[in-house]
């Protein structure tokens, strides 16, 4: 079987040393294969970074965002996947795939190349859930935006220990000046080579950017929102599980299951809280929010009432189209979780103010 793949790989070699060195070089003794395979993908993304500035780095530039994104916004571990999968049936969109999002430096150039060659490599299903992973399958910007900005949450990844602070914080404004424009022009960077990739309107999915809410409408006055949202606990043993199982194989730094814990719980709790406050930032009828579980129940229903509600056209259309994967998929076994008293009160504790406001039971 194979084993997940680094999480943040898309790295130059430059930026990869400068990461390093701001996390005072702590790589620690199990991990020196990581290492060297990480200076060894940042070599190439560097050679390669340089091939595709020469062929097509001015058309990149000149490139223009002619309609504002599609966010879908939600904690990790809420459904944004399977909404991004079910949304990216759609044909008036486009989004960023495993492969774009996991190597944003030369994407444009490295096609079709690159992608068959990750194939031979990724593991065909995502570990986490077992849903069919390959280099065409929509992905989260998220990554692209580690390995390019090096500003990102996925930096504490690679550092549990030291956590690249300030680089991984989730609220841009904390971040120094310098870096946030680092960040916004890194976003802008990525769209811009999706457009001249693909030229429709780029949907995007990262936990991360719930968070980002007054950054993102300072970028794209015109954006709208999708906001899912899942019970807590589910998330909470979830989102646990994917540190244990799948972003362990990212680490440099031997991990404390403890920490780990304290930082899925403070996350939680943050991110919610940087949504609450600039939620009303948001112009009527660009924000969407909506639950797993009434996806889940009456998927056909729920996609129709995000349509309405953000005034996107197309819906018949895309019906027809997403009718059959909704089909295919009917049979999906979730994974079940076992939630214990004591995690049971730490994350209702944690987390009452989400349990309150979108009327889970605790």
């Amino acid at each position: 079987m194979r084993q997940p793949l680094q999480t943040i790989q898309g790295m130059s070699v430059s930026t990869f040393f400068r990461v390093l060195k701001r996390n005072g070089l702590s790589i620690e003794s199990p991990y020196p294969g990581r290492f060297l395979y990480l200076i060894a993908m940042g070599a190439l993304n560097s050679i390669l970074s340089c091939c595709e500035k020469m062929a097509y780095g001015h058309k990149i530039e000149t490139c223009e965002i002619k309609e504002p994104p599609l966010f879908i916004i939600g904690h990790w571990r809420s459904g944004t996947t399977h909404l991004h999968n079910l949304l990216s049936i759609d044909e008036n969109f486009t989004f960023p795939t495993a492969y774009e999002a996991m190597f944003p430096l030369h994407f444009v150039f490295s096609q079709p190349l690159g992608p068959f060659i990750f194939d031979l490599i990724a593991p065909r299903e995502r570990p986490i859930d077992s849903l069919p992973f390959s280099a065409n399958v929509p992905h989260e910007d998220e990554f692209a935006l580690a390995a390019l900005s090096t500003v990102s949450p996925y930096m504490r990844f690679l550092f549990p220990l030291t956590g690249d602070h300030p680089y991984s914080v989730l609220d841009p404004e904390r971040l120094p000046e310098e870096e946030l424009e680092r960040w916004k022009a890194s976003l802008v960077y990525f769209l811009k080579k999706l457009t001249y990739l693909k030229g429709k309107r780029v949907l995007l999915k990262s936990p991360a950017h719930l968070g980002r809410v007054r950054t993102l409408l300072q970028l794209f006055p015109e954006a709208k929102f999708i906001h899912i949202v899942r019970n807590p606990y589910v998330v909470y043993l979830s989102t646990r599980k994917l540190w244990e199982e799948c972003l362990a194989y990212s680490h440099l730094q031997t991990a404390n299951p403890e920490r780990v814990d304290h930082v899925i719980l403070r996350w939680y709790k943050e991110i919610f809280s940087l949504f609450q406050r600039d939620r009303a930032l948001i112009p009527a009828g660009s924000l969407h929010e909506m639950k797993f579980e009434d996806l889940e129940e009456a998927p056909e229903s729920s996609l129709e009432q995000i349509y309405e509600g953000l005034g996107l056209p197309g819906f018949d259309c895309y019906r027809k189209r997403v009718s059959p994967y909704l089909k295919g998929i009917k049979g999906y076994r979730k994974n079940h979780y076992f939630m214990d008293t004591l995690n049971r009160e730490k994350v209702s504790s944690q987390c009452h103010s989400i349990f309150e406001r979108y009327d889970y039971p605790i």
